[in-house]
Order: C-alpha cells, then sequence, then structure tokens
C-alpha cells in the first residue's frame, strides 16, 4: 500500500501537470493568432491540436506504456519531452506563423484557410500534445499497483482536471500578463 504522504505527492504532480497542459494551450493560442489571421481560428486550431494529439499519443504509447516494467521512467520521459518541446515551441510558433501566413495568402477560400490553420498547429505542438496524451496511461500504469482501494484512474483524472482548470486561470490572469507569452511558456 502506498503511503499517504507519496500518493499526494504523485497526485500534485499530475495536477501541476494539467495546469502546465492547459496554461500552455492558453498561451499557444495567443502565439498562434498573429499567423492565422485572428483568434478564432487559433483557440479552435489549438484545442484541436491539443485533443487530437492527446488522442494519438495515448493511443500510441498506451500498449508500450502498459507493457514497460518501469511506467514511472516513462512518465518522466515524457514530462521532460513536453517542457523541451514546449520551450522550443517559443522559437518555433513564429516560424510557423510566417509559413502560415505565406500559404494562407491575402484571399484565401475558407477551405484553404481552415486547412493551414488546422494542419500547421497540429503538426507544430504534436510532439508536445503526444507526450501529454501518454501521461494519463504512464501514471496510471505506475500508480495503480500501489493503490488498492479503487480511487487511482478517477482520482488522478481529478486531480489532472482540477489542476488543468488552475492552469487555464493561472495562466491567463497573472503569469501571461505579467510575464509575457514566451516566459510563460518556458516558465
Amino acid at each position: 500500500m502506498l503511503r499517504h504522504t507519496t500518493r499526494t505527492c504523485l497526485y500534485a504532480l499530475f495536477f501541476l501537470s494539467g495546469g502546465a497542459a492547459l496554461g500552455y494551450q492558453i498561451a499557444w493560442s495567443k502565439m498562434f493568432a498573429t499567423g492565422l489571421g485572428h483568434e478564432m481560428p487559433a483557440v479552435l486550431a489549438v484545442v484541436c491540436a491539443f485533443m487530437g494529439g492527446m488522442a494519438l499519443g495515448a493511443a500510441a504509447l498506451d500498449r508500450l506504456v502498459s507493457r514497460s516494467p518501469r511506467p514511472g521512467r516513462w512518465y518522466a520521459w515524457l514530462e521532460i519531452l513536453i517542457a523541451a518541446w514546449c520551450c522550443f515551441s517559443v522559437l518555433l510558433i513564429p516560424q510557423v506563423n510566417g509559413v502560415a501566413l505565406k500559404l494562407i495568402g491575402l484571399d484565401p477560400s475558407p477551405l484553404r484557410h481552415w486547412t493551414v490553420a488546422f494542419a500547421l498547429p497540429f503538426l507544430a505542438l504534436l510532439p508536445a500534445t503526444a507526450a501529454m496524451g501518454a501521461t494519463l496511461p504512464a501514471m496510471e500504469r505506475f500508480v495503480s499497483p500501489l493503490i488498492r482501494d479503487g480511487r487511482c484512474l478517477g482520482a488522478l483524472y481529478a486531480a489532472n482536471t482540477f489542476g488543468a482548470v488552475t492552469g487555464v486561470l493561472a495562466s491567463a490572469f497573472v503569469l501571461v500578463p505579467m510575464l509575457g507569452l514566451s516566459r510563460s511558456v518556458c516558465l
């Protein structure tokens, strides 16, 4: 049985992971807005890239993580990949915005505008979002053998979701106004 303090630390870790993830989403939406014309396409594109990448990551890596004798290492490496890619995204997104502006052009058809608006953020964010999607299976696999009271997956998901809500509020109202977009993403 997992000690209460260890369990609390693991849930706090997953809470912070959810907070960072949605904080990235807020900052990325604002960063992509300059290349996609205005904020609405950017928000839609980043939400789709975020959710699609998470689904792909969870589906693609679930089998590898579930067979691993060391799911905690998977979790740690996934979080390191997320952090590294998010810091890299500060340099990448302006470049992707330049490509988007060229591909969209001055008078694009709606199909062309929306195809570019959805494809480029999806591809630019895929390494980080896929890794984010794989963190839940990794954390669940790591924690579930240690907890026998049946609260593992639901409590993990609750901690991560509550962290996500906190991350949205903290990034939108505290971090981005205080630090700016690039510094908020790197933090």
